[in-house]
């Protein structure tokens, strides 16, 4: 699965940076993390991480609508209060930017009226982390708990050229076709939630230049 962040948000930005009155970009985020948020504290609880019911269609309705909720308010409290570094480096202008982002998205005070906007946006950013995860994971966990890992790629997809352990899994991890689509799409969502920032720093050195 792509990282839980950046990669996540990254691969759904350009849903709110070419409708940005369509989609609630805070609400869009704290979806895309929710599957690995739920699956996570189950994790915890059980002793050992994996794909679950955060990455099942149930889970999707039952917990990470409602939980992205939750912390779609604390999102925006972190927002409110946050601090604003005054270095110019790139962590510097990420951290502001993403604030300054959220602070201009739907208010805490707009909820009453809005909720269905929010309550869209963050079903289409957890539906989003389950898609990708599908392709670049070797298990399908839509119907769990009826069908908990189905195989629907063809054989080669699960072929594991070696196993590798992970801190936190019970297994050892299969490295093979899979995890190739996976630091693809890690990358490439990345870079997509960074690019304001990249663009800022390239024309910053640009003008330096001349």
């Amino acid at each position: 699965m792509p990282l839980t962040f950046p990669s996540h948000q990254g691969l759904i930005a350009p849903l709110w940076r070419r409708w940005p009155h369509v989609f609630d970009m805070p609400a869009l985020c704290v979806g895309a993390a929710m599957p690995d948020v739920v699956d996570g504290l189950i994790g915890a609880y059980r002793g050992h991480l994996g794909q679950g019911l955060g990455h099942s269609l149930i889970g999707l309705f039952a917990l990470c609508v409602p939980g992205g909720v939750l912390l779609w308010f604390a999102l925006h409290a972190l927002a409110r209060h946050a601090p604003t570094p005054q270095g110019a480096g790139f962590l510097s202008r990420a951290w502001n930017m993403g604030m300054a982002a959220i602070r201009a998205a739907q208010t805490l005070d707009a909820f009453r009226r809005h909720w269905r906007y929010v309550l869209v946006s963050l079903f289409l950013g957890a539906f989003s982390h389950m898609f990708f995860d599908l392709i670049s994971h070797a298990g399908f966990h839509w119907l769990y708990p009826w069908l908990p890992d189905v195989r629907i790629f063809p054989a080669w997809w699960y072929t594991a050229w070696t196993r590798l352990p992970v801190p936190g899994y019970r297994n050892p991890y299969p490295v093979g076709p899979h995890l190739m689509v996976w630091v693809g799409l890690s990358l490439i969502g990345a870079y997509l939630l960074f690019r304001p920032v990249i663009r800022v720093n390239s024309d910053k050195l640009s003008r330096q230049d001349k």
